[in-house]
């Protein structure tokens, strides 16, 4: 399985952070230890983006010292245990942040973290939850993660859906063509994998992505199925040049000795 990887920024914790003190206090004090919790939280996001996971628990620690609801403090914890592999004490923080004001981000995050350890079924609820919210500015590659994990579960037609949502709301998630493609070719749909299949490659024309053996081989199917010969024969050449050592070219070369004989 190739887990997920989500990037925990700098811009999510000042957020998170501030989730619980959005309303001014008349007390200097409580603004200062609000300022101070901000900082940590940064400070321990900073830390984990480098890999400096001990010292990131420290900061956020800190910061969950002078506010214990804090969700981004939760979060940054969350992080860091999922990394050193501590998944009851992952699973605890994510809850938290989740529960103290952490919403939509806390839950995506939440999914990642379920996808990524086969808890497809929870995944699935998760970024369906995240989904909702229509002002996340992830909710396009929730969508794509809402159909990895229906994938997961065999929920095809679900998948199929989450793909095009994604495709809609972010025209450069390349792997939610790949995946559209790859479903719709699975279930006969010659055209509408084509459809799909195109929209990657406009992005590879425009430099927005690249191919690899398995979106060459899967082109090359398809091309075939619609009949475009133009296609098919560029992608052909190139998966004999580029990745002749691949498991893909291997299939491509049966698959063309079959077309031969027949």
């Amino acid at each position: 399985m190739t887990p997920i990887k989500v990037v925990l920024s700098l811009v999510m914790a000042l957020a998170l952070a501030g989730c619980v003190t959005t309303t001014s206090s008349p007390f200097a004090e409580k603004k200062d230890i609000d300022k101070a919790v901000d900082t940590y939280v940064q400070i321990g996001y900073r830390h984990f983006e480098n890999d400096n996971l001990f010292q990131a628990k420290q900061a956020l620690s800190r910061a969950m010292e002078l506010d214990r609801n804090n969700p981004g403090a939760h979060l940054g914890l969350a992080r860091v245990f999922d990394v050193e592999e501590d998944e009851e004490l992952a699973e605890h923080h994510f809850r938290k942040a989740i529960r103290h004001g952490g919403e939509t981000e806390a839950r995506f995050q939440y999914g990642v973290f379920l996808y990524n350890h086969q808890r497809y079924d929870d995944a699935y609820d998760e970024f369906g939850e995240v989904t909702e919210d229509n002002f996340y500015a992830r909710r396009a590659l929730s969508f794509e993660f809402l159909a990895l994990s229906a994938r997961r579960l065999d929920r095809t037609d679900a998948a199929i859906k989450a793909y095009e949502r994604a495709i809609v709301l972010d025209r450069l998630l390349t792997n939610s063509y790949v995946g559209l493609a790859e479903l719709r070719e699975q279930k006969g749909d010659s055209a509408e994998a084509f459809d799909a299949y195109r929209g990657f490659i406009s992005l590879v024309r425009a430099g927005r992505a690249n191919h690899s053996a398995h979106t060459l081989w899967l082109g090359i199917r398809i091309a075939h199925q619609v009949g475009n010969e133009n296609l098919l024969s560029s992608l052909e050449l190139q998966l004999r040049n580029r990745f002749p050592n691949t498991e893909e070219y291997r299939l491509y070369r049966e698959w063309k000795q079959k077309e031969g004989a027949a």
